[in-house]
């Protein structure tokens, strides 16, 4: 019998079949892969898709020095360990979330990836084939494929200018045939409309999850930067048997890839097993480099740069009123990094978007931000990462679009 090794490698190659896991299905189509073809063909359109921090607002300095400073630790910060995460760290996080209202315990903090890590690390650890999640419509969109990839079935909530419309989850819930695995949700300064859940809508969320032992998953990237209003504690405040997801990905760098779960047990010990088997720990030199960097400098750093972006929202939501048309509607973010405009119902903003390219601006349409893409006449901005001339200019191009139908 001839063995494979004993074959050119050519034959080899024809003969072998790779058949992906229908697990990579949602991962097929994706806003990036559209955004970064109109982005290449039209290099001088005003870009408003990114929703990173600027990068003249990065503290490259303070980064550096914290970076040298942690290579101190030497071989100690080499081996294999920390799969939990470096304990200063985690110790930091833990002050920074009681300051927030919602207390954790270090013990009880999980160091990953960035939050997106953490929401792979909650979705390994909980979903199997048909479960049911539950998600703001619209949503951040890599979580809606992410949870798919699970073989979940993800369901919009309905939303308002307030958030998830608690009044009609009973009613959405009776109607699924099993209950949901989790409702995951981003309820300060959303992403992708911009809009904040007040309290008592977070009490009643809280309620009714306890009400019916569904798990909440709240996700908070954006609660340091607020511009108007007072602050609103986060879900974990009103639900501590939750799930905490945050990230120094918009506070410091997104390229440092820290963020943290905050998870009761026993759930933090599934959670915990998972992410020893994905990577045995995040860049133990990193962890150092970001607990350097945020201990005793980043309160400051971020109310620098709140000040920078409360600018920018204000420029573009100044143009926006000068300049769009009124078949565009929008609610003024009281933070975090984008705006939401919706058109009429039967208008279509991927459709649109290459005329809008053409014109010198591109946008992310609304489709890709629900489950099943079943809404398309709403589109984001990000204010973060423009200056305000751009801002400005990109609004008049926009006006223009939205003006010749």
């Amino acid at each position: 019998m001839t063995h494979a090794l004993d074959r050119p490698l050519s034959q080899i190659r024809q003969t072998r079949q790779i058949r992906p896991s229908r697990r990579i299905a949602p991962f097929a189509e994706s806003v990036w892969l559209v955004i970064d073809g109109l982005s290449a063909q039209r290099p001088d359109a005003i870009y408003y898709g990114s929703g990173a921090p600027a990068r003249e607002l990065i503290p490259v300095d303070r980064l550096r020095e914290a970076s040298a400073a942690a290579w101190g630790d030497g071989a100690g910060a080499l081996g294999y360990g920390e799969t939990d995460g470096y304990a200063p760290l985690r110790e930091l996080i833990a002050a920074r979330m009681a300051v927030l209202g919602a207390p954790a315990d270090p013990a009880e903090i999980l160091v990953v990836n960035g939050s997106q890590e953490g929401m792979d690390v909650v979705a390994r650890a909980l979903l199997e084939p048909g479960d049911i999640v539950l998600v703001e419509g619209p949503t951040f969109p890599e979580a809606v494929r992410l949870f798919a990839s699970y073989e979940a079935e993800v369901v919009g909530m309905p939303m308002d200018a307030e958030g998830i419309v608690v009044d009609e989850l009973p009613a959405l819930l009776d109607a699924l045939l099993q209950p949901p695995k989790f409702i995951y949700a981003i309820p300060t300064f959303q992403n992708p409309t911009g809009v904040t859940m007040p309290a008592a809508r977070r009490q009643a969320l809280a309620d009714l999850a306890r009400d019916r032992g569904i798990l909440l998953v709240e996700d908070d990237p954006y609660s340091a930067f607020r511009y108007d209003g007072e602050d609103v504690p986060p879900l974990r405040a009103y639900a501590p048997d939750s799930v905490y997801l945050g990230t120094f990905s918009k506070t410091l760098a997104p390229g440092l890839r820290v963020g943290w779960i905050a998870a009761p047990r026993p759930l933090y010990d599934h959670l915990f097993a998972v992410k020893e088997c994905l990577n045995i720990s995040n860049d133990r030199v990193m962890m150092r480099t970001v607990h350097r960097a945020a201990d005793g400098f980043l309160d400051d750093h971020i109310a620098q740069v709140r000040d920078a972006y409360r600018s920018r929202r204000d420029a573009l939501l100044g143009a926006m009123e000068e300049y769009l048309p009124p078949r565009a509607t929008w609610v003024r973010p009281e933070g975090g990094f984008f705006v939401w405009i919706d058109l009429e119902e039967e208008a279509d903003t991927d459709a649109l978007l290459e005329r809008a390219a053409a014109g010198g601006v591109i946008y992310l349409p609304g489709s890709w931000f629900f489950p099943g893409r079943t809404k398309k006449n709403g589109l984001r901005l990000s204010f973060s990462a423009l200056p305000e001339e751009k801002l400005i200019e990109g609004m008049r191009r926009l006006g223009q679009v939205l003006a010749t139908g």
